[in-house]
């Protein structure tokens, strides 16, 4: 038994993730188009399709009404966002809001709190005694989120901006860039090393860095910032990147 995960989209522009064990289909948001949606799942194709959503920014809701029309997927969400999904969705699916851990097909759900500025959560997946975890779009690695990711075998994780490259960029305000780098912003790359080599720590064998910002990060520096840490600490496992205009590689836990 295994899971397998593949960013179809990843970045501050829009976001998709898919995820799969032998009988289970999962999508993680759908933050970009129906048909780039489409074209990522035609590369694994897949039974019925589960639909999880981690919060209702743009980045991450973007296509869901339409995928939802086209295909009714079962929703999942957490019940901070259920009246927003719900208008999303307009009645063409059925959306569940869980509080707690659940079960999908031979999969079991276990999703968590992140500190965003609005509510958000990471997931981890367990599968045949596996565990892939799953967290974006927060502005502080706590100890309970630690807690929740600990031993992953695998994690895929926000790696947003390089603390340089946003301090000096012309392009935001400073208050956008306050609100970036805020505990309910983003989380950086320094932030997201430290949150790999604790997963490392714990038995982590493969990491995937996603939700890289285009105007505030390069891929270069988040790999350089998360590889030097983990090397200078020991450890000598894969550490690949998610991009905005790609598909990933794939991550297989097993």
């Amino acid at each position: 038994m295994s899971l397998r995960f593949c960013s179809l989209a990843s970045g501050s522009r829009g976001n998709c993730l898919y995820l799969s064990s032998e009988n289970t289909t999962v999508i993680i948001d759908a933050g970009i188009s129906l048909k780039r949606i489409e074209r990522g799942l035609g590369k694994f194709g897949g039974g019925k399709i589960n639909l999880l959503i981690t919060h209702t920014h743009s980045d991450h809701v973007s296509g869901l009404a339409s995928f939802v029309r086209k295909y009714s997927p079962s929703v999942y969400c957490f019940g901070g966002c259920y009246d927003k999904v719900k208008d999303i969705v307009m009645g063409g699916a059925e959306v569940t809001a869980f509080d707690g851990d659940f079960y999908l097909g031979d999969i079991t759900v276990s999703p968590f709190r992140v500190s965003h500025d609005v509510p958000c959560v990471g997931y981890s997946f367990y599968n045949g005694g596996r565990k892939l975890s799953v967290m974006t779009d927060l502005g502080v690695f706590t100890q309970s989120q630690a807690k929740q990711i600990e031993g992953s075998d695998a994690l895929f994780i926000e790696s947003n901006y390089d603390e340089d490259i946003l301090k000096r960029t012309d392009k935001y305000s400073q208050a956008l860039k306050n609100r970036i780098s805020s505990r309910y912003g983003h989380l950086s790359n320094s932030d997201s090393a430290k949150a790999s080599l604790f997963a490392a720590e714990s038995g982590c064998r493969a990491i995937m860095l996603g939700h890289l910002s285009q105007e505030n990060n390069t891929p270069e520096l988040a790999l350089e910032t998360t590889r030097k840490a983990l090397n200078e600490a020991g450890y000598a496992i894969p550490v690949s990147v998610a991009l905005q205009d790609r598909l990933s590689s794939v991550m297989e836990v097993t």
